[in-house]
């Protein structure tokens, strides 16, 4: 496709720019026990990483303006080279002496043991250990106190005497830790994998929170691209996710008196594009409404057409806002908006999409959601959906109804279904089943949909919206066409678990039946069945499933962001990309094709597949990883500059287009 999609512009299709300021204060909380989670309060440690970052950048960040402020910079600067030149001399002066350098490793061993020793002491008096552990401790103590190695010291010197390690040994801190681990439970708790990752998200918030603001975040991402490109923009509403909520910082309303001090601030119309009190109404409107203001209003006009800003959905805030955040009315067959938050955003303000994150705490079929995807599919809007296993989750405690599929059923005894049980119990476990691929087949597929909107609550009206048949159950608007992304494309971990299903059924359908793939709803009678479901579900690695869907249904798109960032899916994603049958039979019709949302119709199994692909980094997420220009140079070394260009131009085209 070279030739069609050389003139489209590069889009980045999956970026955060989103501050500290708009995450809930508890993410800590599930990773850590309680009370403990308390202590990782995200507003603080997002603080301190911006005091580190500030002290640490100080003097390349001084924003001088006049010569004395500069004179002051360069001294400190200055001043920093020489400590640092005393340090590297003070260093080397004692290593390159063995008769220095032993002695020294010795000492330093011997205070890091100690300092170990004062830190079991401490935290035996809160979490006990074994009788026969303590008991060699012990010994131990005895041992290095008759040679005067031990001193029972206050609790005071005791204390100055385990910061000092820490602070002035580096090498130290590690071997504390392992001891401490070893020992301690609770220890290991606290330093978790998920724990890791949850503070390598801290991490990076206050890197990139040291920024400001969402706009000079977002030029950050476009600066690393190719010039003339674009990204896509995807906030988060996280005030419903159990972890706490989130609070208008002393930073946010400084804005707001400043643009009274302007007179940008009216009462009134929260619809129109002045800055209103409704937009300091929450931290998730304001965030919003900042987006806006630099990525639809910008001063420099060019960067109008590199920006495409989603809207984030929840339909707990659909539920609690109701026809303030959307409200409508059927006109002609045809949904048109009222005056509400929704068409603000996608109709007055020119947002691009829609964005869900599921691992909150919901399924994307969710009654409060079923309006705005008529919405979305009548008008070709682009949904992005969160579909990995990941660090960000429902927080709060787990819903007796959430031990069943709202859906799918199960066979419990002969030709006896049930709903289908979901037995993961952990809130990190759980996310699972509001993530899984499948779900979206209860959007697509109208027999589920059909149930969901036959079951549903008489107050969402949803029979009266998708003319439900009470007589044989059939709608007549469904979703088959709703245009929908599934983010990070399953995770890594499932791309390993399809390399190494070689003797799963399923997971070699891609290579057996390329052009149809798994096909959810028959089974090799070419019946439906229930049990085939089950066993994708609970079996079948996402990759596999996710390939099927994009294969078998209309508008079904993955990004590769964030697994972008790991080597071992680069030969799967290219071989993910390779042209099947038909080729050029099928490009031909592709190309005659004039509304860019029914191109892939002419397409089947692998070419299919690989125009449903998109080029996305997970930015910022993704720089404990890899910067975006470093991902930017790998995949175009390692693609083809036509499939580059097909993922990162014509399919991203493809999927933002609304015609």
């Amino acid at each position: 496709m070279s030739n069609i999609n050389k003139d489209k512009k590069l889009i980045n299709a999956h970026t955060h720019v989103f501050t500290g300021n708009f995450v809930p204060p508890y993410l800590a909380k599930t990773i850590v026990p309680w009370p403990f989670f308390y202590l990782l309060h995200t507003g603080w440690i997002i603080n301190q990483f911006k005091k580190y970052y500030k002290e640490k950048y100080k003097n390349q960040f001084g924003n001088s303006t006049d010569e004395d402020e500069k004179d002051i910079l360069w001294k400190a600067i200055y001043k920093e080279k020489h400590k640092n030149r005393k340090n590297v001399n003070r260093r080397f002066f004692i290593s390159s002496r063995p008769y220095l350098n032993i002695p020294y490793k010795i000492i330093v061993f011997w205070l890091t043991v100690i300092a170990v020793l004062f830190l079991i002491e401490f935290l035996t008096h809160f979490f006990p250990l074994a009788e026969k552990t303590s008991e060699k401790i012990a010994s131990f103590k005895d041992t290095l106190h008759s040679y005067y190695l031990y001193f029972d010291f206050s609790k005071i010197i005791k204390a100055i005497w385990v910061a000092a390690v820490l602070w002035f040994f580096k090498p130290s801190r590690k071997t504390v830790f392992l001891v401490l681990k070893s020992l301690f439970p609770i220890v290991k708790k606290l330093s978790s994998k998920k724990l890791k990752h949850l503070l390598d998200r801290y991490f990076l918030l206050g890197r990139f929170t040291f920024y400001g603001t969402q706009r000079k975040i977002a030029q950050r991402v476009l600066h690393q691209l190719p010039p003339d490109s674009g990204i896509v923009i995807l906030p988060m509403d996280m005030e419903y996710m159990g972890a706490g909520k989130s609070k208008m910082t002393k930073e946010i309303l400084k804005t707001k008196e400043a643009n009274i001090l302007n007179k940008e601030i009216e009462e009134g119309n929260p619809y129109d594009n002045k800055w209103t009190e409704y937009d300091y109404q929450d931290i998730y409107k304001y965030q919003m409404r900042e987006i806006w203001q630099f990525a639809k209003k910008p001063k420099d006009k060019k960067l109008k057409k590199s920006y495409y800003p989603f809207v984030f959905i929840d339909p707990r805030r659909v539920e609690e806002e109701g026809k303030g955040f959307f409200d409508y009315e059927i006109v002609g067959n045809r949904m048109k908006l009222k005056d509400c938050f929704i068409k603000t955003y996608m109709e007055n303000r020119n947002f691009s999409g829609f964005k869900i994150y599921p691992a909150l705490g919901y399924y994307p079929f969710d009654p409060y959601l079923l309006p705005i995807w008529r919405y979305a599919s009548e008008n070709n809007i682009p949904i992005m959906t969160h579909c990995v296993m990941g660090t960000i989750y429902y927080r709060g405690s787990k819903k007796k109804s959430w031990n069943y599929h709202p859906v799918f059923q199960q066979e419990y005894s002969k030709d006896v279904y049930e709903p289908m049980l979901l037995p993961q119990v952990k809130n990190v476990d759980f996310q699972f089943n509001f993530t899984h691929p499948l779900n979206y087949l209860c959007l697509v597929e109208e027999q589920f949909l059909a149930t969901i909107i036959r079951d549903s609550n008489p107050k969402h009206d949803l029979k009266k919206l998708f003319g439900y048949s009470e007589t044989d159950g059939t709608l007549a608007y469904n979703l088959s066409n709703l245009k929908i992304c599934l983010a990070h494309f399953g995770g890594e971990e499932e791309w390993a678990k399809y390399m190494e299903s070689d003797r799963h059924t399923y997971s070699q359908r891609l290579i057996r039946e390329p052009k149809e793939a798994i096909n959810f709803m028959k089974n090799s009678s070419k019946e439906f069945s229930w049990y085939k479901l089950n066993t994708l579900w609970d079996e079948t690695d996402w990759y596999s499933l996710i390939c099927s869907l994009l294969i078998n249904y209309e508008n079904m798109y993955a990004d590769i962001s964030y697994i972008i960032s790991k080597p071992s899916i680069y030969p799967l994603l290219k071989t993910s990309l390779e042209k099947g049958e038909n080729y050029h039979k099928e490009h031909l019709k592709y190309l005659a094709e004039p509304l860019d949302n029914k191109k892939a119709k002419h397409l089947t199994g692998k070419n299919k597949l690989r125009s449903r692909i998109l080029f996305g980094t997970d930015f910022y997420v993704v720089r404990n990883h890899n910067s975006d220009k470093d991902l930017y140079t790998q995949i175009t070394s390692y693609l083809s500059q036509e499939d580059f260009n097909l993922i990162a131009r014509e399919n991203t085209h493809n999927y933002l287009s609304r015609n």
